[in-house]
């Protein structure tokens, strides 16, 4: 399924149901989540109501088959599966910190002074509240639910932070934009300050101090990053035993690790989730002429301050404004590293 499908139609439907969640608690959790879903032909999805806007919901109008009668419908593609995991987080939420997320997440974080230690403790208690929750199917379904509200009601915030949380996709591309996007960190410090977490400002995403820590943030496990001219570019030639099978978040981390011994890095695992843009862009569409792991990027870097800068823009897709005297890519240092390039003069 598209990202922009699950953003739009699924954020939409899901955002309805958190916000009735938060506004009515009198209404059992269950009952509030039945009041959403609908079974057809055997399969199980969310239901909200559409709400009257003038003009039209320009977000929605793309996705015509998601509206019927006033209605939004939207099933993700591990329903009902995903349906359960929903139930029980939010009876732990309601159960632990009064429907409020940024009240759990105060009380993992209360005493964690240490940055690096304290993005493992949310990732820790992120996972139990989500991925740990059992397997269901759509003829169990009732019996799911009964299961997850026991589960719930026996809940335990663990002590210990987990060792392996790799291909934890989801989980650490919600805690990266909690930490480090603009618009979301904004709003995550925000719900901190209306709980009792002392000091909650120090997750801002400009303190320096929280910035050093990020590298403890895990790649989180795209397809691109397995894309297979992307790994034997630019990782297979440069390891000492080649991979019957590829964990990339496993990868890079020890990648990282092994280099962090030569001294300070200027990556982190998590940034190379660039390759979610980056690979349908340059490796799918052989644009080896233009890559700065290719060619190299004489013919698009043009140091002109303030435009945006032509690397970022047809690699990824990222506006970003041309800064000539902090930049990295004019030294086009990287160029002919990735082995698989193709040759494009002598194919032109």
């Amino acid at each position: 399924m598209p990202f922009q499908r699950v953003w739009d139609v699924g954020g939409y439907v899901i955002s309805h149901l958190v916000r009735t969640y938060i506004s009515t608690s009198n209404t059992t959790v269950r009952s509030l989540l039945t009041s959403y879903v609908k079974k057809e032909d055997g399969k199980i999805r969310l239901e909200c109501p559409l709400r009257p806007v003038e003009p039209a919901n320009a977000r929605l109008a793309p996705y015509p088959d998601a509206i019927s009668d006033s209605t939004v419908r939207f099933a993700s593609r591990f329903m009902p599966d995903d349906l359960i995991k929903i139930y029980r987080t939010l009876e732990i939420l309601a159960m632990k910190s009064q429907r409020s997320f940024a009240a759990f997440i105060a009380a993992a974080i209360q005493d964690e002074d240490d940055y690096t230690h304290g993005i493992r403790r949310l990732a820790t208690v992120m996972d139990q509240l989500t991925y740990s929750a059992a397997r269901a199917s759509a003829e169990r379904f009732e019996d799911s639910l009964d299961e997850a509200a026991v589960e719930a009601a026996r809940f335990q915030m663990s002590s210990q932070n987990e060792p392996d949380l790799f291909g934890r996709k989801r989980l650490w591309c919600s805690l990266r934009d909690y930490l480090k996007s603009p618009e979301f960190n904004r709003v995550f410090v925000g719900s901190l300050k209306k709980t009792t977490l002392m000091n909650p400002e120090r997750w801002e995403r400009d303190n320096p101090e929280l910035k050093i820590a990020l590298s403890a943030i895990e790649l989180p496990g795209d397809v691109w990053n397995n894309a297979e001219v992307f790994r034997e570019g630019l990782f297979s030639p440069y390891l000492a035993n080649e991979r019957s099978s590829w964990d990339m978040p496993r990868t890079i981390r020890s990648v990282y690790e092994l280099l962090s011994k030569e001294g300070p890095m200027q990556f982190y695992p998590e940034q190379l989730d660039v390759s979610f843009d980056f690979v349908p862009k340059m490796c799918e569409e052989k644009m080896c002429d233009v890559c700065l792991f290719g060619e190299g990027i004489e013919d698009l870097c043009h140091q002109r301050s303030g435009c945006f800068c032509p690397i970022t823009l047809i690699s990824c897709g990222y506006r970003f404004k041309c800064c000539p005297n902090k930049c990295y890519f004019k030294e086009n240092r990287v160029k002919n590293l990735c082995k698989k390039r193709r040759d494009v003069k002598d194919a032109l």
